[in-house]
């Protein structure tokens, strides 16, 4: 035992012991302490843990599809990879900068882009790649401090922008030091090639700065590649998450573009208008089309979830899920096959056009290659930024050199003014330019704007001179060159197909047309060629209105038997020139061609060879029969309303308002550009009218009187006025030389308030009282006397002013002594001639009361000052207005001239009409919507009818036949084209003139004997290359009935898909 004792005393002496006692210690405080922690205190230290790592993050609603009418997928949601990077994630700006570059570097390693929206070359020299209108749209996307910071930001230049960029985003620049230790470099900072790819993925992140619930966005559809190396590397990429998401891809992209629309973030206008409906400014909408029309209906409703991340904003796993309900499905009417075999016959009759053009066979329609290479240009179809990525060895290389050498031998203020882009177009424009057809062709051919048979490029390399028309002839035969791809005449036109028992829509074809899907996923690169002379974002089918030419004849025709003036058995003498409606005469268009007229003509024939003598003579009819101010054309007007031209289509599309040929449209249309110009005016703008009216004020203030009046008061006035000029007139013009011109400009700025509250009011209450006006005067007579009441109390404040000035600075008595002398020297006269006892009695009592009527005096000159301000100012504003109306107007608008504008589609709804004898249907291009966040049903849009035509039936038949016999008859105008197939179509062409130009219009219905469709196309700036219109039109009956097809011909081709 005390051996024991003894060891254990010893064992306790040793270093090992202690050590080990000190161990278990340790331990047991550990174990204890972790026992608090998971046990005791877990919920409290978890939830303490918890506050830095979790994350609510939004799920985004999918968005609803859209199919065609048999159900196939027209708008679809693809999955792709995105990046996106969590800004909450703490980390240095150095080292943000340091992440951005290495993830754009290992991006551009595995062929993958990330977002780079900067108009800017990619290294020095940098300068402008694109058009001031991109450079200042891109200026909204960086850090600025308020518009006019902005606006400066505008004013440099490239190379100073990034800079700038480089300070905002704390981009030190390169530079390199010894390491102490090794003696090797060490780089610090960045090139400034690694400058402008992390200034660009920076700019991208900008936007969501303030966004705490979103990740931004800096790469989309990205490589699975690329993705297995951030993943694995992910300690290298702080923030930085891959992420699954969806992008609109539209599998008709191109041929339903305008029709469709497309998605991208909200913009700032389109937020103020939505963020009481929940949206947030990063949300992605749709833009135009059924995309924008049918928001409400495709969004879905987004859900929150909770996430845990860690310290490098990983995600961990979901504490909280929010399930996000998918936006409903739309079903249009429209048949994508057919659209797309429209889409191709407008493309290919607008090809032929453009060859006719190149060939010159038509001499005064002949463009060069040159014209046409130019036209690509400013169309982006060889564009600088590419240039400038290119091989060495390329054309467009070579050529992008040169054009840097011109541009840095620029002066600097010269390069202020002038970008890259606007010098290469100047460049290729210039009579010397040394740039060849052939130089520029190749370049496009190397951009893929052009695709060229590797024997044609051996040739250019090898000469390069001549010019370039037979390549392009050739690129536009073999359908590699395409009329969307320039602004060259005729390089638009539109095809509408309609159910004419439905209203339907089947087709609606607007040309050139942009393409969905770079707008919804390369926005920023797509967004120059909004903005060039193509227009491709204008659905022309739905917002371009022209002046309808022929097809408006049906109208007319229906208006005349209707009301009498004519019978389909009426005999009217066509002699070319048409002398009832005054000069310059109208005439019918075969004298402009032959010098003669049609002969004997009645309503079949009329419609036939399209004699616009005829209709001349039923307008000039309905003038006798309705003899009031504007009669006819008020006729005229309710049969086209009858037809349905008067209103808007009902389609769920916008679209532009029609246009009747009317006094009334014309006062309204004029007036209100004219109101609405002065509205929005610049004060820079308003400062010259100001000193224009001030000059015609200082060369008269007093007013001339009126020469026509006949009581008493106005005839004293009248011939009084020289002598009073020539008195009064040295004092006002003394009177208010220092202040007039402060007062025109006072009441511009009052007539611009008043305006900006009520200029719809005001707008329609001078329409109303003009057309109210029957006295025989212009319209634009009319039109200025209630303009001049409106201006009258908007004024009251400079009318006041220009009061004060003369009763502070007129002496009275002088101006009571010019009247005295004015009135003396009329009353001599007439004393003398003793003609006119009452004007000589009148002016006795004037003369022998004028000195007790000082105040009235006084008051009768300002009235008369204050008359001319109002005056004249009324007429300076309607001094470009053209707003006359006579009857020449009237019979012009019978053959759809005029003021007459109209899009096909409401053409279209008034041929409907006709087809069918019956009805006036609203039109519809949504059939249906599955209603995924409620019901889950399918949805159907019913048909709607807008009004009865309530017509006889005789008549019907009568237009009928005559339509027929446009298709069918030996002289119908239609007949060369349509005559040949196999099915009976009821048609009219029409040609509508505007400026210099011509468009032609077709429209037509089929089968004739059972109605199914209506056709209406239009090709504009046709100008006479041929009857494309029609060619057209025969392509889409073809299509439609498959009558190239042997067996059935029948259109369901598809089951619906519910």
């Amino acid at each position: 035992m005390k051996k024991l004792s003894k060891k254990i005393v010893q064992l306790t002496k040793e270093r090992v012991f202690v050590m080990l006692i000190g161990i278990i210690i340790l331990f047991t405080i550990l174990l204890l302490r972790f026992y608090q922690l998971q046990l005791i205190r877990y919920d409290e230290y978890s939830s303490n843990i918890r506050v830095g790592i979790e994350r609510t993050v939004e799920v985004p609603a999918t968005r609803g599809l859209i199919f065609d009418r048999y159900g196939i997928p027209l708008a679809i949601n693809k999955p792709i990879y995105v990046l996106k990077i969590d800004q909450q994630v703490k980390q240095t700006k150095e080292s943000l900068n340091n992440v951005l570059l290495k993830l754009a570097n290992v991006l551009e390693l595995n062929g993958d882009e990330y977002i780079d929206n900067i108009p800017i070359t990619n290294s020095p020299p940098f300068e402008y790649t694109t058009s001031k209108t991109s450079i200042n749209q891109f200026m909204y996307n960086i850090p600025y401090n308020n518009e006019e910071h902005r606006k400066e930001l505008l004013e440099l230049s490239a190379k100073e922008l990034i800079d700038y960029l480089k300070k905002q985003y704390n981009i030190t620049e390169v530079s390199f030091e010894i390491d102490k230790h090794t003696g090797k470099k060490i780089k610090k900072g960045f090139t400034d090639e690694e400058a402008r790819k992390i200034i660009a993925l920076r700019t991208a992140i900008y936007p969501y700065t303030y966004k705490q619930y979103n990740l931004a966005m800096l790469a989309s559809d990205i490589s699975e590649r690329a993705v297995a190396y951030i993943q694995e590397n992910n300690d290298e990429f702080i923030g930085v998450s891959v992420d699954i998401d969806a992008t609109r891809q539209y599998t008709e992209g191109e041929v339903t573009g305008n029709l469709i629309g497309y998605t991208r973030t909200i913009t700032d206008n389109l937020y103020e208008e939505l963020e009481g409906q929940g949206y947030d400014k990063n949300d992605i909408v749709g833009h135009e089309g059924i995309e924008k029309s049918m928001e409400a209906t495709l969004r879905g409703i987004d859900g929150k979830e909770v996430i845990e991340v860690d310290t490098l904003g990983k995600k961990v796993h979901t504490i909280e899920e929010g399930n996000a309900i998918q936006g409903d499905d739309i079903f249009l009417t429209i048949n994508i096959e057919l659209q797309k075999e429209i889409y191709e016959s407008i493309e290919n009759r607008l090809s032929e056009a453009l060859v006719v053009r190149l060939k010159g066979t038509k001499p005064r329609m002949q463009i060069s290659a040159r014209e046409m290479l130019i036209s690509m240009i400013e169309s982006s179809q060889l564009l600088i930024s590419k240039m400038e990525k290119a091989s060495p060895l390329t054309k467009q290389n070579e050529i992008y050199q040169q054009l840097l050498q011109q541009y840095n031998q620029l002066d600097n203020m010269v390069k202020e003014e002038i970008t890259l882009y606007d010098l290469f177009v100047q460049w290729v424009s210039a009579e010397n330019s040394t740039l060849t057809d052939k130089d520029i062709i190749l370049a496009l051919h190397e951009q893929g704007s052009l695709n060229l048979s590797q024997k044609v490029v051996d040739q250019i390399r090898l000469d390069n001179t001549g010019t370039g028309e037979q390549i392009l002839i050739q690129q536009l035969q073999d359908g590699f060159l395409k009329p969307n791809q320039m602004a060259i005449d005729p390089f638009s036109a539109t095809a509408v197909v309609v159910d004419v028992n439905t209203g339907e829509i089947l087709s609606l074809v607007g040309y050139p047309s942009v393409d969905s899907n770079k707008l919804a996923n390369e926005f920023n690169s797509y967004y120059p060629t909004l903005f060039d002379d193509r227009s491709m974002l204008w659905n022309r089918a739905l917002m371009t209105t022209k002046a309808p030419g022929s097809i408006f004849k049906m109208v007319v025709a229906m208006a005349g038997l209707m009301e009498g003036v004519i019978t389909p058995e009426t005999i009217i003498y066509d002699t070319g020139v048409f002398t009832k409606a005054g000069e310059p005469h109208p005439v019918c268009w075969i004298h402009t061609n032959t010098g003669a007229g049609h002969g004997p003509v009645d309503l079949q024939k009329a419609l036939e060879v399209s004699c616009n003598y005829y209709f001349y003579e039923v307008a000039h009819r309905l003038g006798l029969k309705y003899t009031e101010p504007y009669g006819s054309i008020n006729i005229l007007e309710h049969y086209a309303a009858l037809f349905g031209l008067g209103d808007l289509t009902g389609i769920e599309l916008p679209e532009k308002e029609p246009n009747l040929s009317t006094p009334e449209n014309l006062v309204n249309q004029t007036m209100s550009s004219a109101l609405n110009k002065l509205k929005v005016m610049s004060e820079e703008k308003i400062s010259t009218q100001v000193k224009e009216i001030s000059k015609i004020l200082e060369k008269g203030i007093y007013p001339s009187a009126n020469p026509y009046a006949v009581d008493i008061e106005g005839r004293i006035e009248y011939l009084t006025q020289y002598e009073l000029k020539r008195t009064i007139e040295p004092m006002l013009q003394e009177a208010t030389s220092k202040n007039l011109e402060k007062i025109v400009k006072m009441a511009f700025q009052n007539i611009q308030g008043y305006l900006q509250l009520n200029i719809d009011y005001i707008t329609e209450n001078i329409v109303l009282n003009t057309m109210l006006d029957q006295t025989n005067r212009s319209l634009k007579s009319k039109a200025t006397d209630q303009l001049k009441k409106h201006i009258e109390y908007m004024i009251d404040e400079a009318m006041q002013s220009i009061s004060k000035d003369i009763k502070e600075n007129i002496d009275i008595n002088d101006m009571l002594q010019s009247y005295l002398e004015a009135y003396t020297v009329l009353y001599n006269k007439e004393l003398n001639k003793n003609l006119d006892q009452e004007l000589i009695d009148n002016l006795r009592n004037k003369i022998s009361t004028l000195l007790e009527q000082k105040d009235y005096y006084v008051d009768y000159l300002i009235s008369k000052v204050q008359q001319n301000l109002i005056n004249t100012i009324s007429t300076y504003i309607l001094k470009d207005v053209d707003m006359e109306w006579n009857e020449g107007i009237t019979v012009r608008t019978a053959i759809g001239q005029g003021n007459n504008a109209f899009s096909p589609i409401q053409m279209a709804r008034y041929v409907v009409a006709l087809a069918n004898g019956k009805t006036v249907y609203d039109l519809k291009i949504i059939d249906g919507v599955y209603t995924s966040k409620t019901t889950k049903d399918y949805e159907e849009t019913e048909v709607k009818i807008h009004s009865n035509l309530n017509v006889p039936e005789k008549y019907i038949s009568e237009i009928h036949e005559a339509m027929l016999k446009v298709t069918t008859g030996e002289v119908g105008t239609s007949t060369n084209i349509l005559g040949d197939l196999p099915i009976q179509i009821a048609g009219k062409t029409g040609t509508a003139e505007e400026a210099s130009h011509e468009h032609s219009w077709f429209t037509g219905y089929a089968p004739f004997d059972n109605p199914e469709i209506v056709v209406v196309t239009s090709v504009y700036n046709e100008d006479g290359l041929g009857s494309f219109g029609s060619q057209i039109a025969k392509d889409v009956f073809t299509a439609y009935f498959k009558l190239n097809e042997e067996g059935e011909k029948s259109t369901l081709d598809y089951e619906f898909i519910e």
